[in-house]
């Protein structure tokens, strides 16, 4: 749900969030954060280095503490902790240029560092397992999530500059008042639930609604609109999971807040506490559906019990990966079988790559390959992924405009044959 964008490498992201929703004690990562700023700003290393042990736990497999962490290991001249992170962060197959970064001067003269940028170099290489299923009919259309519907065996896309629920081919299948984000179809009770909210990519949409966020339920077959939920909350319902049941898990994405939808309620109930998530994407629910993982923008990937009965036992454990391993900009996250299929496109590369249960083992399944884009979402059937590849979030601006000089952009959607 949320888009690639430029961050500077040095600095831990600043996150402007709305009083109302933060406990009155910001909580610890927040005031950790605060202060790596604060130390990258006054040059302070040996305070960025003991700041930013403490906060890798808490925000576990973000790629820039390790950057921070080698640049200011290299800055005062341990050498080899600086190349063990630069190592670490090598291994995630990410993309970083160190040449510009006089942080790391002390280390150029060694091979190792040589043979880390060479590393980082090939890091740049194209993954390409993926095929194409088909383009999605239309320019500029934002598709954001994609659903399969096993009644009559058709998929489904949300469009985010349209306001409307299509078909790859183009045509409606329904529309709404805002743009549309996450899909998630109910077929035992014959309904697609979609998330929306006003966003200016929207041309057609009233501007007046600005801050609004809704999820609907359509019937299936038909498109007629058959319930909406009011949010509890301003922002963004963005993306969304549900239950073999038929309860729904629906992430907001601006302020952070992880809701669900008992099956026949028509209120939204909230799991986390404030504060916990700063930007929770698509939530996904174990095999057994006693935990609901939950994938942060910035934080990683966390888990919630839902068998607690109260909020005081129904805490976020955050999960712990192996060091060379990248949890942040995860917007699609999928269960399949032992692993985690996650779709990345808050890293450099976007990519979509497999993760072991246990976030000790990764694999990455499609990166910088041609038309590839900024994907979005997928869609998990039997043994094959299906997601949408070159969303063209990128070619718009913070206001919704498009880049000046930009092409239309044309979305696919793309199969990756799972192992």
């Amino acid at each position: 749900m949320t888009h690639n964008e430029a961050m500077p490498l040095r600095l831990l992201p600043a996150l402007a969030l709305l009083a109302a929703f933060l406990p009155a004690q910001a909580p610890r990562w927040r005031q950790l954060n605060a202060e790596a700023r604060a130390a990258i700003d006054a040059k302070d290393y040996s305070k960025l280095r003991s700041v930013l042990l403490e906060l890798q736990p808490l925000l576990p497999g973000n790629p820039r503490i390790l950057y921070n962490l080698a640049a200011s290991e290299a800055r005062l001249g341990h050498r080899d902790a600086a190349l063990a992170s630069l190592r670490n962060l090598a291994a995630t197959g990410l993309i970083y240029d160190l040449a510009p970064d006089d942080d790391f001067a002390s280390l150029r003269p060694s091979p190792e560092y040589a043979a880390l940028v060479a590393r980082f170099e090939r890091n740049k290489t194209p993954v390409a397992h993926a095929t194409s299923l088909t383009t999605i009919t239309g320019p500029d259309l934002i598709p954001e999530d994609i659903a399969w519907d096993p009644k009559t065996r058709r998929f489904l896309l949300s469009s985010v500059s349209e306001a409307r629920i299509l078909r790859p081919d183009g045509q409606t299948f329904a529309t709404a008042a805002w743009s549309v984000f996450a899909l998630r179809p109910d077929p035992v009770r014959h309904l697609l639930w979609a998330t929306i909210r006003y966003v200016p990519h929207c041309a057609r949409c009233d501007k007046a609604d600005d801050g609004k966020t809704a999820l609907l339920a359509f019937d299936l077959t038909t498109g007629a609109l058959q319930q909406r939920i009011a949010s509890p909350v301003p922002g963004l319902l963005g993306d969304m999971t549900i239950s073999r049941h038929g309860d729904l898990y629906v992430s907001e994405g601006l302020h952070g807040a992880v809701f669900r939808l008992p099956r026949g309620a028509a209120t939204l109930e909230r799991l986390d506490e404030p504060g916990e998530f700063p930007s929770p994407q698509t939530p996904a629910l174990s095999a057994d559906e006693k935990t609901l993982y939950i994938p942060d923008y910035i934080r990683g990937i966390a888990a919630l019990d839902l068998t607690a009965v109260n909020v005081s036992t129904r805490k976020a454990r955050w999960l712990q990966p192996a060091a060379g391993i990248a949890l942040s900009g995860i917007d699609g996250l999928y269960v399949h079988h032992n692993s985690f299929l996650a779709v990345q496109n808050g890293t450099n590369p976007a990519r979509v790559v497999r993760f072991s249960l246990d976030l000790q083992k990764q694999e990455i399944l499609e990166a910088g390959t041609p038309g590839l884009g900024e994907p979005t979402h997928g869609v998990l059937i039997k043994n094959d992924f299906f997601f949408i590849a070159n969303s063209g979030w990128g070619d718009y601006d913070d206001k919704g405009a498009k880049k000046p000089g930009s092409a239309p952009v044309v979305s696919a959607i793309r199969r990756l044959k799972l192992r």
